[in-house]
């Protein structure tokens, strides 16, 4: 499971060691960075956001979208 790239919700929950419902509270609120194929579908998180998140950290994505804003 560590070597993953990309999660589901319940497998980042498994990875952060919390809630399920967290990570999408948090994806939901853009703390944490992930993607939708569409709109109120699953949710898909890189593990380089999730490590970030984890840390306290904005990931790259989210540096690359403010900068461009």
């Amino acid at each position: 499971m560590s070597e993953r790239l990309r999660f589901n919700t319940a497998q980042a929950a498994d990875f952060a060691v919390c809630h399920p419902q967290t990570i999408r509270k948090a994806l939901e609120a853009g703390e944490l960075h992930g993607d939708q194929r569409k709109a109120k579908g699953r949710w898909t998180v890189r593990r380089s956001c999730l490590e970030a998140w984890i840390e306290g950290a904005e990931c790259e994505h989210q540096r690359q979208s403010e900068g461009a804003a």
